[in-house]
């Protein structure tokens, strides 16, 4: 297993990025994800099992002091019809509040993706995410530019995208609005959880952006999905905003969630 060691901060405890692959996912460890999952948003442990075998590997975040669970973020990879082109899907990612913020999210997607890069070093990389609100702020703010969903494109690569965030859905079990572009999920925001973030964090353009495709998602149980290429700049900014967040205190991570 791949382990990595973050010293979040002097003062934060110290979490091990552990890697899982879906053969050695135990229906004890999908119990344990699933009580994280489900502590933050309501979900039905059959539900998350489907999801949790659909990917290739999840990487694990623990506490070495306790061993406790403090998130996850599932992964995968899939073709895209496009030359040489290989889809990375980011599959369920659930951290907990006060472990937030702290870049953990990001360095897995970029460990992921440069494991991959290595074993087919001529692919063009692209990833695909279907994302509740706060996945999606959390990512495209790391980001130079991406691109949402956009079901009424069928021709060139939008068309390639759109075949292969199809077959996501159907393999995870998702309901399609292809009119509104947005993902029914059947997974819902505990009021609890909406009520650790502060005004000014709805007020953030990602977040402005999320709600004008997606208004309900409070309460609608719909994800939105967006794409972007593993480009020189995307690959910078991303590298840029991991070592920002895992340096930042747990105080500024406290203050500015997201």
């Amino acid at each position: 297993m791949l382990q990595h060691l973050l010293r979040l901060s002097r003062h934060a405890p110290a979490v091990e990025m552990e890697t899982v692959r879906r053969e050695a996912l135990s229906d004890a460890l999908i119990r344990e994800l699933h009580a994280v999952a489900n502590a933050l948003m309501a979900e039905d442990l059959e539900h998350f099992r489907v999801h949790a075998q659909a990917n290739d590997l999840v990487h694990l975040f623990r506490r070495t002091d306790t061993r406790s669970l403090v998130g996850f973020q599932f992964w995968r990879t899939a073709p895209l019809g496009l030359p040489r082109g290989r889809v990375i899907l980011g599959g369920k990612l659930r951290i907990l509040p006060e472990f937030r913020n702290r870049g953990l999210h990001l360095l897995s997607g970029l460990t992921f993706f440069l494991q991959d890069k290595l074993r087919h070093p001529r692919s063009r990389h692209y990833r695909l995410s279907i994302a509740s609100l706060f996945g999606f702020v959390s990512i495209t703010e790391a980001l130079a530019r991406y691109h949402l969903f956009e079901p009424r494109q069928r021709t060139g690569e939008q068309g390639a995208v759109r075949e292969a965030f199809l077959a996501l859905a159907e393999e995870s079990h998702f309901r399609v609005d292809e009119e509104r572009g947005l993902f029914f999920v059947d997974i819902f925001m505990k009021p609890e959880t909406l009520g650790r973030y502060s005004p000014d964090y709805f007020d953030r353009p990602a977040a402005r952006a999320y709600a004008a495709v997606n208004p309900e998602f409070r309460s609608n149980g719909s994800y939105v999905g967006f794409w972007f290429r593993f480009t020189p700049d995307n690959l910078a900014s991303l590298a840029s905003a991991t070592v920002r967040k895992l340096l930042r205190s747990p105080e500024a991570g406290a203050r500015t969630e997201g």
